[in-house]
């Protein structure tokens, strides 16, 4: 049971470690053989370097967003919806995040037919050779993970994030 809260408390943050750890050491590596080295070999390798580079600042992109979704981050104008009673306050976001989640379930749809296109009909990366699927899976992936933290949000309780905090 402590794994499947650590798992739900760490897993974003961890997975957006990895990737700007990576990130930072391609790109510090690429700009330090450019101006320091002359050997052939560590000069192609910057090719690689800097495509896994990019290919870590997408997948980033996307974990942050899963990441702002769980913390309740993104921007939402919400003065108006202070207005409501009180019993009310628990649901003022339910209209907008139903919305979210139709938005999020469509795009979850294309990432899947984008993933199965690639796979029937194979392309890779220029300088990895990594298939094209394994780098757009993070579509469908990350879509799904962040409409299951959206009605994660709704479905938890107080009792729970006391827990989830207790045990961190």
């Amino acid at each position: 049971m402590k794994f499947i809260f650590f798992i739900n408390r760490w897993l974003e943050k961890i997975i957006l470690v990895l990737l700007c750890s990576t990130m930072v050491i391609c790109l510090t590596y690429s700009s330090f053989v450019r101006y320091f080295v002359e050997n052939h070999f560590f000069t192609n390798l910057t090719h690689k370097a800097e495509e896994l580079a990019v290919f870590c600042f997408i997948w980033m992109l996307y974990w942050g967003a899963v990441l702002a979704t769980k913390e309740k981050a993104h921007f939402r104008i919400d003065a108006h919806l202070s207005l409501l009673p009180e019993k009310f306050q628990r649901w003022k976001y339910l209209p907008g995040d139903i919305c979210w989640v139709i938005f999020n379930i469509f795009v979850l749809w294309q990432g899947i037919a984008l993933v199965e296109s690639s796979i029937e009909m194979p392309e890779y990366s220029l300088s990895l050779e990594i298939p094209m699927e394994v780098i757009y899976s993070i579509i469908p992936v990350t879509f799904f993970m962040m409409t299951f933290r959206l009605i994660q949000s709704y479905c938890s309780t107080d009792d729970e994030k006391n827990i989830n905090e207790y045990h961190a």
